[in-house]
């Protein structure tokens, strides 16, 4: 992708205009789905209610579930339709931007997707520690010494990439090379170092199955170590072109949206750091 952002920037491609149809698409879907897993009779039964007394008593239980069916289905299908014409629509008068815009607009919509995912992994380990007793959080605790040192790490990770995307931008390759490959040891150091922390957490007893908060703590963190692996490999596959000078002072969008995945790595681990070491 970020060779041909590189290589055709003056090119433009198709991107669909703004549109309501995905989102009544997707409203269609949530509604189908909700009206075929809807048992109305078990729910009431829960709560000790008497259909007959809360429904006309025309509206059966069933009914409610077919109705709510129907009305998924020909939303969805509404839905469907109007994007699939809309899509049309835009192919022949919609308008084009540039690659290197796309693949700014697709890691910024991907990082989108990544808050959701791990504000989801957040909230689960949040609710397990509050299930916790103090003992059981006693071993992160002790880890603060060790994960400072790597928050340090990661931080300085982050300088380098901000160092390495200005060095690509004013045309200093051997500046470009030198910070894209401390941006490789660094992170590859954080990753090191979170395994040191896993295995003294696990002779302390607080491990993946062992415990709620065990569980919680190493699918949050282990998530987010192999998003920077990935990192650390992404920028890997860049050096080599940054070191055959294939990044110019107008061509190193590369370097700039690998940039954004890499601050928004650090970001997060400032909250995760924040959130399960600091916070009790």
């Amino acid at each position: 992708m970020s060779e041909m952002t590189e290589h055709h920037g003056h090119d433009e491609i198709h991107v669909p205009g703004p549109s309501v149809w995905p989102l009544a698409f997707g409203a269609g879907f949530i509604i189908l789905a909700f009206g075929a897993a809807l048992n109305l009779d078990v729910v009431l039964k829960q709560y000790n209610l008497d259909p007959t007394t809360l429904l006309p008593g025309w509206l059966t239980p069933v009914l409610v579930k077919q109705i709510l069916t129907s009305i998924g289905g020909v939303v969805l299908v509404f839905g469907l339709g109007g994007w699939l014409v809309s899509n049309i629509r835009d192919r022949a008068h919609g308008p084009s931007i540039t690659p290197e815009i796309a693949a700014k607009m697709g890691m910024w919509i991907f990082l989108g997707s990544e808050v959701l995912f791990f504000t989801g992994l957040i909230s689960t380990f949040l609710l397990l520690r509050a299930r916790s007793t103090v003992e059981a959080v006693e071993p992160l605790v002790s880890s603060i010494p060790l994960v400072s040192l790597n928050t340090f790490i990661l931080l300085t990770s982050s300088l380098t990439v901000v160092l390495a995307h200005d060095s690509a931008a004013r045309g200093k390759k051997g500046l470009l090379n030198l910070f894209l490959l401390l941006t490789v040891i660094l992170g590859a150091t954080f990753v090191s170092l979170q395994g040191v922390e896993y295995t003294r957490l696990y002779a302390e007893n607080l491990t993946w199955t062992g415990s709620g908060l065990g569980t919680g703590f190493f699918t949050l963190t282990g998530f987010h170590g192999l998003h920077v692996i990935i990192g650390v490999i992404w920028c890997l596959s860049i050096l080599p072109r940054a070191l055959r000078g294939g990044f110019t002072e107008k061509e190193y969008g590369g370097v700039e949206i690998f940039g954004l995945y890499w601050h928004f790595v650090d970001i997060v681990w400032i909250l995760l750091f924040t959130i399960i070491y600091l916070m009790h």
